[in-house]
């Protein structure tokens, strides 16, 4: 079994996901982070509401890179004028 770090506990708990998975949602998380400014719990927070969707097709096509993407640009979206 592999020694979660408290945040990835966290991760797998929210997101009903496997070790390994919340390993690579951090790994996800940490590159949304750099790429869009944001901390790792505003990120958090962001994903517990708005990527329901996202997250349902990441479980029927299992693709990591098109994740990120679908939510990096969630995240950078500009907001209504």
């Amino acid at each position: 079994m592999i020694q979660l770090t408290e945040f990835e506990q966290k991760l797998l708990e929210t997101f009903a996901l496997s070790d390994r998975d919340a390993r690579r949602l951090l790994r996800v998380i940490q590159d949304l982070s750099i790429v869009v400014g944001m901390d790792h719990e505003e990120i958090f927070d962001f994903m517990r509401f708005g990527v329901e969707n996202e997250l349902e097709i990441l479980k029927r096509d299992y693709n990591w890179e098109h994740f990120r993407i679908r939510i990096q640009k969630k995240l950078k979206k500009s907001p209504p004028l």
